[in-house]
């Protein structure tokens, strides 16, 4: 009886210290789910950084805070609906259990980095603002390849969200950032079929590049060896030039040759294609090169035509007209845009290997922003048929491309910036890329510039505005200023006399720049006009009425 009346008490006394064994388990809520800890050493003295340690969270992190329950509902205790500092900079961090009234099965959650706000001072904006207000205001010109955050901005956002979670970011994390990257591959073909180059325009831009070295001319008596050494000291002065034309359709096959009758298929039904045709090159005045001529201005041409839309746009009309402005305006005038640019190279470099490439990461980055601007201008559509020139300034060969969809909308998100210049001409085919891109899959840093180009056929013609056949190779105008030389005004003084003559001297778009400068811009719109009618084969009837003739004769002198 004594044994049985002693039975129930050690039964209680016995799950009393079963269930003073257990341990204290806490939970700690990350953003990839909940984490079961037990208590270090089931003391409740522990402090919250041990706490959280244990649990495998990274306290190196800047910004790490916490909360005691869920987020925005208030747990038992004053402290627990309130936000603790668990960074190395914080001081909740050495808090105790008891103090912040932690128990069995207490929850605690890892706060995720807070969205970024406006702040009251423009000064503290965050990096995360700033790229948004610069996505919201850029032009893409191509809208199915844009990405509407880049890679890095992606990545920092991916790491943040995973803070405090020991095995990292998730699949769905890096399967995000990854879509902000840009594949590249390469592109069979562009919206431009071929490209016919005016040969006149080009011999006259080779020839501006050739800079005579008069150093060894100085000496009054050369002897036979140093003349000749004298005339290999010329050199080559790189150089940049605007293309100005039209854009025409014609059919894909120009040379097939098909019996025909009269039940035959009508030549109509033939698959046709778009080209580019260059009626003028004009070459932006007081180019500077820079590395003894090595490197060409292309600052001279992107700081006008890239800014000439926001100068249009403004009210000021006190503002001078640039010398890129005033040319598409005459342009416009012929019936011509820009459809192109073309620029000169003479380092070895670019032929070094079996696989030459003319156009390098920095010629594909100034060619891109000059087609953006021409979509900007003349639409998506029509804009992006640009074609990129370029040539060899010692022998004048030239080659033809487009480039790629993906290099232009790269360059539009500042993915592919140019690269660095540099006393030593080291080569930029390859180009170094702070964020990474898909090429055949991997991710990489370094882009090869074969895979931004689009290769074009090129065929040669006589441009309508390039002086005909028969023009000067050194050109009618000063390389430097552009204004008419003193044969040229004799010249077209004398055609003045001859009727008709003078038209066929003014088809010459240098000509019609120069004189635009030294007449009233009514005169020099009227004369475009005519020019114009008188290229295109409209002579009969097309003649200088007497004001627009005694005009050009007070202007040039006569």
């Amino acid at each position: 009886n004594a044994f049985n009346m002693f039975l129930p008490l050690t039964i209680a006394i016995a799950s009393v210290a079963l269930a003073t064994a257990a341990p204290t388990v806490l939970r700690i809520r990350t953003i990839d789910g909940v984490l079961r800890v037990p208590l270090p050493n089931d003391d409740p003295n522990s402090t919250l950084s041990s706490i959280l340690v244990s649990a495998g969270v990274d306290l190196e992190e800047s910004d790490l805070k916490c909360q005691v329950g869920l987020p925005g509902r208030a747990a038992n205790g004053d402290n627990a609906s309130s936000t603790l500092d668990v960074s190395t900079s914080g001081a909740d961090g050495q808090k105790t259990a008891s103090e912040l009234g932690l128990k069995h099965g207490s929850m605690i959650t890892i706060l995720p980095p807070p969205m970024p706000k406006k702040k009251d001072s423009e000064g503290s904006k965050s990096q995360t603002n700033a790229e948004e207000n610069n996505n919201s205001d850029r032009f893409d010109p191509f809208p199915d390849l844009a990405k509407s955050t880049s890679y890095s901005a992606a990545s920092r956002r991916a790491r943040a969200l995973s803070r405090g979670v020991s095995r990292g970011m998730s699949y769905g994390d890096i399967s995000r950032v990854r879509s902000t990257m840009h594949v590249v591959e390469p592109q069979a073909t562009g919206p431009l079929t071929r490209v016919y180059v005016c040969q006149v325009g080009a011999a006259k831009f080779q020839n501006h590049c050739i800079v005579n070295n008069n150093a060894a001319k100085k000496k009054s008596k050369q002897t036979t060896s140093s003349k000749k050494k004298a005339e290999q000291t010329a050199g080559v002065e790189n150089r940049v030039a605007l293309l100005f034309g039209t854009i025409n359709k014609e059919r894909v096959d120009q040379n097939r040759k098909k019996a025909r009758t009269s039940l035959s298929t009508a030549r109509e039904d033939e698959k046709m294609c778009e080209v580019a045709k260059v009626q003028a090159v004009w070459e932006p005045p007081l180019q500077k090169p820079t590395s003894n001529g090595k490197h060409y201005d292309e600052a001279r041409l992107l700081s006008t035509y890239c800014a000439g839309e926001i100068r249009n746009a403004s009210t000021s009309a006190s503002k001078k007209e640039s010398p890129t402005d005033r040319a598409i305006r005459v342009a416009g005038w012929l019936g011509m845009h820009p459809l192109g640019w073309m620029f000169s190279y003479a380092d070895d470099g670019r032929h070094e290997d079996g696989d030459a490439l003319p156009v390098h990461g920095r010629d594909a980055v100034v060619g891109a922003k000059l087609q953006i601007e021409s979509m900007k201008r003349r639409g998506r559509e029509e804009g992006c048929k640009f074609v990129t020139l370029a040539l060899d300034g010692r022998i004048g060969a030239t080659e033809a491309f487009q480039l790629s969809d993906v290099c232009v909308q790269m360059v539009a998100e500042n993915v592919l910036s140019p690269p660095a210049l540099d006393e030593a001409l080291k080569s930029t085919r390859f180009v170094e890329l702070e964020d990474p891109i898909v090429i055949s899959g991997e991710e990489m840093k370094r882009l090869d510039s074969v895979l931004l180009l689009v290769n074009t056929a090129m065929l040669s013609h006589v441009g309508l505005y390039s002086g005909g056949s028969n023009a000067p190779i050194g050109g009618n105008v000063k390389r430097a200023s552009g204004a008419l030389l003193v044969k040229t005004r004799k010249r077209i003084l004398a055609a003045l006399e001859q009727g008709n003559e003078a038209l066929k001297e003014l088809c010459d778009f240098d000509i019609l720049l120069a004189l635009d400068m030294l007449i009233g811009r009514e005169e020099s719109e009227q004369l475009c006009l005519l020019v114009r009618k008188y290229a295109r084969g409209q002579k009969k009837g097309t003649v200088l009425d007497g004001h627009l003739k005694l005009t050009l004769q007070s202007v040039l002198g006569g």
